[in-house]
């Protein structure tokens, strides 16, 4: 194993509270009766926005004016809440000792991004960071993570995609590279699936890095 890209809402950053209430906030907002927050994880907001209000036929500044109060609610609760798993510093600090290579492809948009993860402190440890914004077409599109090997510089067999939601694992299997699952003990059947683990320390452990 050469590089691992990961997931950040639920693999990196403990952030679905506060994005299931911005959720919430805005599908009162509209007037809508939204999916529940697990059925739309890992995808990008616009993508989510424009699925669940398409019968209200809203203008792009409608909707380009719903994402952004999605996001900023979000931004404001997740300044009143600690984010971070604790098992992510010592994991990251331990793959990168072993000379792996690491990047983030999230759904989040890239001012979520650069908050969070430099708020966690673990910014530096990342060759890359792919956005909503690098890309046309969300997960589980395989776009964001096809992006992200390239960026890797590795061949898609040296590479482990690190996910939490089922979107996420269909488009690292769509990429045809392999991907495990934390957190959220979820299974898919495919010869790409490296296995469901219940924290990073469980998943580094697996692939031969131990944590101090």
């Amino acid at each position: 194993m050469r590089f691992l890209i990961f997931d950040m809402d639920g693999v990196l950053v403990d952030t679905c509270r506060c994005h299931a209430r911005a959720y919430g906030d805005l599908w009162e907002r509209c007037g809508v009766t939204g999916p529940a927050y697990e059925a739309i994880t890992g995808r990008p907001t616009l993508e989510v926005v424009r699925e669940f209000t398409r019968f209200l036929t809203p203008s792009a500044d409608a909707l380009a004016e719903w994402v952004a109060f999605k996001q900023q609610r979000a931004r404001r609760y997740l300044q009143s809440e600690t984010v971070i798993y604790e098992d992510v510093a010592p994991s990251l600090a331990a793959v990168h000792r072993e000379g792996i290579g690491m990047g983030v492809a999230t759904g989040s948009s890239r001012e979520t991004a650069d908050v969070l993860l430099e708020r966690a402190g673990i910014a530096n440890y990342f060759r890359f960071v792919l956005t909503a914004e690098d890309t046309s077409r969300g997960k589980p599109d395989p776009e964001i993570y096809r992006r992200a090997v390239e960026l890797s510089g590795v061949a898609s067999e040296e590479a482990m995609v690190v996910e939490d939601s089922a979107s996420g694992l269909e488009a690292a299997v769509a990429a045809a590279v392999p991907v495990a699952c934390i957190r959220s003990g979820l299974q898919m059947a495919s010869p790409l699936f490296l296995g469901s683990f219940t924290g990073l320390v469980d998943l580094t452990r697996a692939i031969g890095v131990e944590v101090a």
